[in-house]
């Protein structure tokens, strides 16, 4: 197992239970911006839905299917943590649970959810998922909305926004009717996101009661590396070597947390706000649930996709005669 320092423990244990804080000052504390941490909290409880032929022998994957759920583990950088560390870990974690309860149930988490759903769904419309359509009728409003003097423009972003709608219902309506991989998709993004929250809970509880806190690791070989004395621990997944790394005061503080959370509402009613921050600079690559959305490869299952270019809508920049117009247009009044 690779020495990676224990820097990487809490913030492993809580994103596998997945992680981070309730006052805005522990995700400071970590050296991590907002955005971060709930990028890594959302992709760790979903994992990552794949298309493509399965694999034979991949492990609960059926060959005839075409789809896949992999429950993918992102651990992100936490440069501050050592000096968290130092301190009362058993109480930054409880923050730190705190925290993706306080997420999960707030109205950013909901929103990212949908996109992340509608993005994943196997139909598709000239490559375009739903999320994509939805997405670029956005940007036909806006463009709409900030140019409403000129005519022309205007009639000619509201037809490309009526023709782009009739696509987004025609897709809403095909997700009602059964087609390829719609029970993987259903199953891996259920409607109620709450169905999938609990049972990452629960299977965190069950992981966390296999980790022997007691195992002995090897001195570190040339490289620096440790590994299990027991060549058993060594093939353990990267969650199990991660709750072990956090060790058992984490990892019992976490617990009771997880056990009271599974005993009452997972997510409520009543959907809290999150802080706002500014990007972080570590902040991951896009997904597609917020890339442009551009004409993209065909999704096997999805029926007849039409190849031919298309190009997302982009916003509308004012031209520098117009802006030069406006000016003379002031200068004379």
């Amino acid at each position: 197992m690779k020495n990676k320092n224990l820097s990487i423990s809490i913030v492993a244990i809580c994103l596998l239970l997945i992680s981070f804080k309730l006052a805005d000052d522990i995700i400071t504390r970590l050296g991590m911006q907002h955005q971060n941490a709930q990028w890594h909290i959302i992709r760790n409880l979903i994992g990552s839905f794949d298309t493509g032929p399965m694999e034979l022998g991949v492990e609960g994957g059926d060959p005839n299917s075409i789809y896949r759920q992999t429950q993918s583990f992102r651990i992100p950088t936490a440069r501050l943590l050592p000096n968290i560390i130092a301190g009362d870990k058993a109480a930054a974690s409880k923050e730190l649970c705190e925290y993706l309860k306080k997420y999960v149930n707030s109205v950013e988490f909901a929103a990212e959810y949908t996109k992340l759903r509608e993005s994943a769904i196997p139909l598709t419309d000239r490559g375009m998922s739903l999320a994509d359509l939805k997405r670029n009728s956005e940007v036909f409003r806006l463009n709409i909305k900030n140019y409403p003097n000129d005519i022309k423009y205007v009639a000619e972003q509201q037809k490309q926004l009526d023709e782009n709608e009739k696509r987004v219902t025609a897709l809403q309506e095909a997700a009602k009717k059964p087609f390829q991989g719609k029970d993987a998709w259903e199953k891996m993004y259920p409607a109620d996101p709450a169905v999938m929250v609990k049972k990452r809970l629960q299977e965190y509880l069950q992981l966390a009661a296999t980790v022997d806190f007691t195992a002995k690791l090897t001195d570190p070989d040339k490289y620096k590396v440790k590994k299990f004395v027991n060549p058993a621990y060594e093939k353990k997944s990267l969650k199990w070597k991660a709750i072990y790394r956090a060790g058992k005061e984490v990892n019992d503080a976490v617990t009771v947390f997880v056990k009271e959370w599974l005993k009452g509402e997972i997510i409520a009613k009543e959907k809290t706000t999150m802080a706002v921050t500014t990007p972080a600079a570590n902040t991951p690559p896009p997904t597609a649930a917020t890339k442009p959305a551009s004409q993209s490869e065909p999704v096997a299952g999805s029926g007849p996709v039409v190849t031919s270019p298309e190009s997302a809508p982009t916003e509308k920049k004012q031209s520098g005669s117009k802006l030069k117009d406006k000016l003379k247009s002031i200068i004379r009044n």
